[in-house]
């Protein structure tokens, strides 16, 4: 039985890992729908629709790999483990490719690559989802399997008396999940940052050619800009608390029995919890379904 203390952080963990789903849920079923209904859909929502899928999948997997290794004994520890990591790198991503997406087609730098890949990132998007969701597949197969046949190994070979399956899988989740996942989330968040950056100096170039034709921050382009670095800055924020405590685990590996696992895991979660909440209200098309969905739950 956990303590009162454990016990109070996974019931906050639980409750806004529930929110997540809820929210993933909502903007996979609106998107998702349409998306088969007319055989395709505006890029970025495209991306929206594959985002909320993937983090879907990764909360849903987050909670069950979390209570069933608490509760449970750790024996499919290693299958809970895969499927959070693949969950993991495709959501971070489409994350990425949402931040490039926006930055190229809002930003309005002038320079000859960037006007060839505004005219082109359109076309790009399904493939760049695609090789996706291909390169995490391939390498979540490699790792899983290295995985199984390293414990198969430990366990069949007797590695040690003292040595359990627990043992096994938790040396498996420090020395080698932990630092791959965070070795594969170095590789896209570059991408991400610099486009947030490079979309704050072109909302701050905008801000002043406008100032200089006279028009004011009310100005529609303007509060394009203003909103679209909000909610990417807001994620970025959030990344960070994201990937802070998988550092703090790697350095200082935490057991699921302890406080402080619980702690990180209400942190790491609070921002897949929030984001999602950001892009239905900057999303004309998913506003106008919670409004429907609203307005139809009050008429029944």
């Amino acid at each position: 039985m956990p303590s009162p203390l454990i016990l109070f952080f996974m019931i906050i963990f639980l409750l806004e890992s529930t929110i997540g789903i809820l929210e993933n849920s909502f903007i996979s079923i609106v998107l998702g729908r349409e998306w088969v209904r007319c055989c395709t859909l505006p890029p970025g929502d495209m991306i929206l629709a594959s985002l909320g899928i993937s983090r879907f999948f990764l909360q849903v997997s987050a909670v069950l790999g979390n209570f069933f290794t608490y509760y449970f004994p750790a024996s499919k520890k290693l299958y809970f483990d895969t499927f959070w990591i693949f969950t993991n790198m495709v959501s971070f991503w489409f994350t990425t490719w949402l931040a490039v997406f926006y930055c190229v087609k809002i930003s309005s730098f002038t320079h000859p690559i960037f006007l060839w890949l505004k005219w082109r990132i359109s076309r790009f998007i399904p493939w760049l989802l695609l090789w996706s969701v291909l390169i995490s597949t391939f390498i979540i197969i490699i790792c899983f399997l290295k995985s199984y046949l390293a414990v198969q190994y430990l366990v069949t070979g007797n590695y040690s008396e003292k040595t359990t399956l627990d043992d096994i899988t938790g040396t498996l989740q420090r020395h080698f999940f932990i630092p791959l996942q965070m070795f594969i989330m170095s590789i896209p968040f570059p991408f991400f940052f610099a486009s947030t950056i490079s979309l704050i100096f072109s909302l701050c170039q905008h801000l002043r050619n406008m100032q200089h034709y006279g028009a004011g921050p009310q100005d529609p382009s303007v509060q394009v800009h203003v909103t679209t670095v909000k909610s990417l800055f807001l994620f970025l924020i959030l990344c960070i608390s994201y990937i802070l405590p998988l550092t703090i685990t790697t350095i200082a590996p935490v057991s699921v029995f302890s406080f402080w696992f619980w702690v990180w895991e209400v942190v790491m979660y609070s921002g897949i919890s929030i984001h999602p909440a950001f892009l239905i209200l900057n999303s004309s098309k998913l506003r106008r379904a919670l409004r429907k969905m609203l307005h139809d739950h009050e008429a029944a």
